[in-house]
């Protein structure tokens, strides 16, 4: 599908700001559960936050969501992908391997989406789109392994991160699947909505289990550092991050929006340096500018893209 030069523009935009986003929960995510609060609690927590805001604004009219008549269960799929399957996998695979070895692995998901997209939708990349798509995912190891390569031998937690790289893969791969029928909203209020429902449901099954289910849930409340950071989470990348990225794959397709992830490795970067007085080292430089020429090339080089058989983007 053909876009306009604007439209371009405002998607490329989006997926910097989506990025960016993202690249500060890993901080906020690390703060909250360094607290003790179990990781379901803080991902149901969250989701429903973000839930709760959605549906304010979609009854206040800011949010145009409409499921009458629409086929609800083609959500379902995506949903469970991410952020149901990716969280966990990432959780869990990043807890059995080291930070190089998830790093570099997770890293992979532009890869998958340029997989997927060319199996599923046909499409069809430049030399340079290309290119820049792997020069981009490069970036993003070189970042990551400057902090040292090291290996866990962990086939059980290599499996999860790459299961989770499927998962997240499957997610944006389905966003463009169902662009057809939903809008950006209708998308980010349905995944998160299963999100919630998911993490609930878990986060009751480990409280009744280790019997502290009221106290984990109600910790939150009785510290305001917590409560403000998974404010932060639930309005800022659940919401704003989703709605962002959402858009972005609507307009100018997953592939291309994938390219933009390597963008919250560098905003990790400078969040280290200028709030915790970290420094970078000569690979992370190098990387990080690998990593911006990288999503320059692969949104210049740019070839037209058919009309899918799963769907268009509009």
């Amino acid at each position: 599908m053909e876009i306009t030069r604007k439209d371009n523009i405002l998607a490329m935009a989006a997926s910097v700001a989506g990025s960016i986003i993202f690249g500060f929960t890993f901080v906020l995510s690390k703060q909250i559960l360094n607290t003790g609060l179990s990781p379901y609690v803080m991902l149901s927590w969250r989701l429903t936050v973000a839930t709760a805001a959605m549906a304010g604004l979609a009854a206040c009219g800011i949010l145009k969501v409409n499921f009458r008549g629409k086929r609800l269960l083609r959500l379902l799929p995506v949903g469970m992908a991410e952020p149901c399957l990716y969280y966990i996998c990432e959780a869990y695979g990043i807890a059995h391997t080291t930070a190089s070895e998830s790093g570099t692995i997770i890293a992979l998901i532009p890869i998958a989406v340029l997989i997927f997209g060319r199996l599923l939708f046909q499409e069809r990349q430049a030399i340079g789109q290309l290119i820049g798509i792997f020069l981009s995912v490069i970036g993003v190891v070189c970042v990551v392994l400057a902090g040292g390569l090291s290996a866990s031998f962990s086939p059980s937690g290599y499996a999860l991160l790459f299961l989770g790289v499927i998962a997240a893969s499957g997610y944006t791969i389905g966003v463009r699947w169902l662009g057809n029928e939903f809008n950006t909203a209708e998308i980010t209020f349905a995944t998160g909505l299963i999100g919630m429902l998911f993490y609930c449901l878990l986060a009751g099954v480990e409280g009744s289990i280790k019997g502290n289910l009221l106290a984990m849930w109600l910790l939150p409340l009785h510290q305001p550092q917590v409560l403000r950071n998974i404010l932060l989470l639930a309005l800022g990348a659940s919401v704003g991050g989703y709605m962002l990225i959402n858009y972005s794959i609507r307009l100018i397709g997953p592939t291309r929006q994938s390219t933009f992830a390597g963008l919250a490795t560098i905003t990790s970067i400078i969040f280290g340096l200028v709030v915790l007085g970290e420094h970078m080292l000569l690979w992370q430089l190098i990387g990080a500018a690998m990593i911006i020429i990288g999503v320059w090339a692969a949104n210049y080089f740019v070839k037209p893209a058919p009309q899918s058989r799963l769907g268009g983007c509009e």
